[in-house]
């Protein structure tokens, strides 16, 4: 017990420490480019990557709680951690299969890459693997789960259009048009829900082979 808790509280330390570097980070490069600090804060916002690890972050910190009663105990529902389980997987793979080699990060800025795209991610599903009560899902939860990636793509759309600013390159309007970028969408969607339904399958062969929680 005792190990988990340190375990969940280290990750909760790195998981706002990567999310509080990567906010000063972001902040410096508007600023250097002569915008508001404002535009730094805004941007921060509009990446699935941040909201994702945002969600990680506060769901670890609850359970690092032991008291049930704590605030924010809505994060650690069975259901709802495998629904950020599945956000924070997305976002590992995307980022190293289509988004690592867009760029080469150095110093803080592959500190913060490191940590936001590598070890929440494994951190969090180490952390749903091993310690997750089972037999909680259903496969109807996967259209639940796909209510934050939908309503996310409706913003960062509407933000673009605004503002001219698009978070990733296959939903950039300006470059690809929105033929192409809801058909992106529709593809992204499809992978959470086939990932999301595999989930679904682990937890049910956990609780089949292991119980419902070991």
């Amino acid at each position: 017990m005792k190990l988990k808790v340190a375990y969940r509280t280290l990750a909760a330390i790195a998981g706002w420490g990567a999310l509080v570097l990567q906010l000063y980070l972001l902040i410096n490069l508007a600023v250097a480019k002569g915008e508001s600090p404002f535009t730094g804060i805004a941007k921060f916002f509009d990446y699935f990557t941040i909201l994702s690890n945002l969600l990680v972050a506060i769901a670890f910190t609850r359970l690092s709680q032991r008291s049930d009663n704590a605030p924010g105990a809505f994060f650690t529902h069975p259901q709802v951690k495998t629904g950020i389980t599945l956000y924070i997987l997305i976002t590992g793979l995307v980022y190293f299969f289509l988004l690592r080699n867009l760029w080469s990060p150095v110093g803080l800025q592959w500190l913060a890459d490191v940590l936001l795209h590598y070890v929440m991610p494994i951190a969090f599903v180490v952390d749903w693997l091993l310690f997750t009560p089972r037999g909680w899902l259903q496969r109807e939860d996967v259209i639940r789960w796909l209510i934050f990636p939908v309503g996310f793509g409706l913003w960062a759309l509407f933000w673009g259009a605004i503002f001219g600013f698009y978070p990733y390159p296959f939903i950039d309007v300006t470059t690809l048009g929105y033929p192409q970028v809801f058909l992106n969408i529709l593809l992204m969607l499809a992978g959470f829900f086939v990932l999301g339904l595999g989930l679904v399958a682990v937890d049910r062969w956990l609780q089949k082979g292991l119980g419902p929680e070991w």
